[in-house]
């Protein structure tokens, strides 16, 4: 039995995971099912570009038309194309029977069969530039979805770094309430031998046994919230095998002045280019709507053979070769089209410039938020060495029974409070870095760039 408990531990021990922020931030970026879908847009609106290519290079088709009728038109025009017709068909037999006679071999030929084989080719020759300008704005569309691809993956990466930081924060209060837990009962202990010498009442001993109780269950519910800030992880990450953390993440780098982290911020952020590529994709359409004031040149070339049966018989090949043009005397719809594209071009225009003043007044907050976040930190860092010291002397203070059961346990509680806001003023000041980092649209990591 022992062997079989053994055996279950070091399975257990071989497939679990500690990992460091890195290490999950890699598996998420690479098992990511929205990203993976981001990089099929790509490819799509590269397909998209590609297809005006092949506009331009026309259609070639191969076409076989089979057909059977007595309809006098057909029937004539199909000898004629396949170079049977006669006098006769034409009614030259009757032509003694007077002007007004109708000629049956013309009006009721017997029924024709029809094979008429043929290779087509279709090639625009110039449609006002309206193909071109398509292009351009497929091109930028595909740049604005590689753009979004970035945007998705840093945005990915902070949802990384808040839920890694998270599950490390739960692991301190694991951790800090594990070390109360040891504290309180040496409390505990200590309240029960004074109890035996008389030096204390019970009551002492019972207060002590409560607060040792609100520990215990608060430890299980720290130990719950870490297990359910593993799940997320291994949730983003698409590993099962996570059961730990390690250090907290904190993307640490250079502040200059606020003025060039906002010149920062317009070079690289995301949204900044892909509004760029929306006036650019709009000034694009006014050229589309422009385009349907100049003629369209297109042509069409034809190869075919026509006879009552299948055949590459050399009499009965037939070629055409057009050439067409077609202009727009009017059409009162091209001046509405026109105006409207420019007033989308007008709107991206002003909602660039939105953008920009969103992005200002963004980084103005995070900056403030990062700096008071800073400032609580150290205050924190203060407050709890005071508790700490404050609960030692504290401790003291009860051996010496110069203060009460529940002056001790107030001193206790108040330093694993001042520890827990500690620990959160650590994980808020990473969240408030990182934020930072995203407004300026960086990478978490400088690698992943």
């Amino acid at each position: 039995m022992h062997k079989i408990y053994l055996s279950l531990i070091l399975a257990t021990m071989t497939y679990a995971q500690s990992v460091n922020f890195d290490e999950v931030l890699k598996q998420t970026l690479k098992n990511s099912k929205d990203l993976q879908q981001q990089q099929l847009n790509i490819d799509s609106s590269k397909l998209d570009s590609q297809m005006i290519d092949s506009i331009n290079y026309g259609k070639l088709a191969i076409t076989e038309e089979f057909s059977r009728t007595d309809h006098a038109g057909y029937v004539f025009n199909s000898k004629l194309s396949s170079r049977e017709a006669t006098f006769r068909d034409f009614g030259f037999a009757q032509m003694n029977e007077g002007l007004n006679t109708m000629p049956v071999d013309l009006n009721y030929p017997d029924a024709r069969n029809n094979f008429n084989t043929k290779i087509t080719y279709d090639i625009p020759l110039f449609t006002g530039f309206k193909l071109s300008n398509q292009k351009d704005i497929l091109k930028l569309q595909e740049k604005a979805n590689e753009l979004k691809y970035n945007l998705d993956k840093k945005t990915l990466e902070l949802e990384v770094l808040k839920a890694y930081n998270s599950a490390v924060v739960a692991k301190d209060f694991v951790q800090a309430l594990e070390k109360a837990k040891i504290a309180v009962s040496k409390i505990v202990e200590g309240a029960n031998a004074f109890h035996k010498e008389g030096f204390v009442t019970k009551i002492d001993v019972n207060e002590a046994k409560v607060y040792e109780l609100n520990i215990n269950a608060s430890l299980i519910e720290a130990k719950n919230n870490f297990q359910l800030a593993l799940a997320y992880l291994r949730f983003l990450s698409s590993n099962d095998e996570i059961n730990d953390v390690q250090e907290l993440e904190n993307r640490y780098f250079h502040f200059p002045n606020e003025k060039e982290l906002y010149k920062k911020a317009l070079e690289n952020r995301d949204e900044v280019k892909m509004q760029d590529i929306q006036v650019n994709a709009t000034k694009k359409s006014i050229e589309i709507a422009k385009s349907a004031y100049y003629p369209t040149v297109y042509s069409h070339l034809e190869y075919g053979y026509n006879d009552n049966k299948l055949t590459l018989d050399d009499d009965k090949d037939y070629y055409m070769a057009l050439v067409g043009i077609s202009l727009t005397l009017f059409d009162g719809t091209r001046d509405i089209e026109k105006e409207k594209s420019k007033i989308e071009y007008a709107k991206a225009t002003l909602n660039q410039e939105k953008l920009k003043d969103a992005i200002k007044l963004e980084l103005k907050k995070a900056i403030l938020d990062l700096e008071a976040k800073d400032a609580i930190l150290k205050e924190k860092v203060e407050a709890k060495n005071l508790a700490s010291n404050v609960l030692e002397q504290a401790k003291l203070q009860y051996k010496n029974r110069l203060i009460s059961m529940t002056t001790l346990l107030s001193q206790e509680a108040n330093f694993r409070k001042n520890e827990s806001m500690l620990i959160q003023a650590r994980y808020e000041k990473s969240l408030a870095l990182a934020n930072i980092n995203l407004i300026l649209g960086q990478n978490i990591k400088e690698e992943n760039n």
